[in-house]
């Protein structure tokens, strides 16, 4: 089964907080979790390192689970931000490439 895309085009499938959920390993999540408190600047431990998938019912990863880009994109009803008419004028999903340019190439 293909995971899909995150609305805001992350690739779910290569998120290491979703690779550690579904292989629970518990040791990938005490790496992420020090790597992202260095790289995010946020406290983070190895049992906040779950996350089943943007578009899954399941538990989200800290910011995934509000992350106003998701909201948008489920209040607009669309598969993601890539279907989005503002796509190149949205302020929220413009800030959020500037922190994850690589998620650029799968919205253009």
């Amino acid at each position: 089964m293909s995971i899909p895309n995150a609305y805001c085009g992350l690739k779910c499938a290569e998120c290491p907080a979703y690779l550690a959920t579904q292989n629970n390993d518990d040791a990938l999540r005490a790496k992420i979790a020090a790597e992202w408190t260095v790289k995010h600047n946020h406290p983070f431990t190895a049992d906040m390192i779950n996350c089943t998938g943007c578009k899954s019912d399941g538990v989200k990863i800290g910011f995934c689970g509000f992350c106003e880009v998701r909201k948008c994109a489920i209040d607009k009803n669309i598969e993601g931000c890539k279907f989005c008419g503002e796509l190149k004028t949205c302020k929220i999903i413009g800030g959020f490439i500037e922190m994850f340019p690589e998620m650029k190439n799968n919205l253009y």
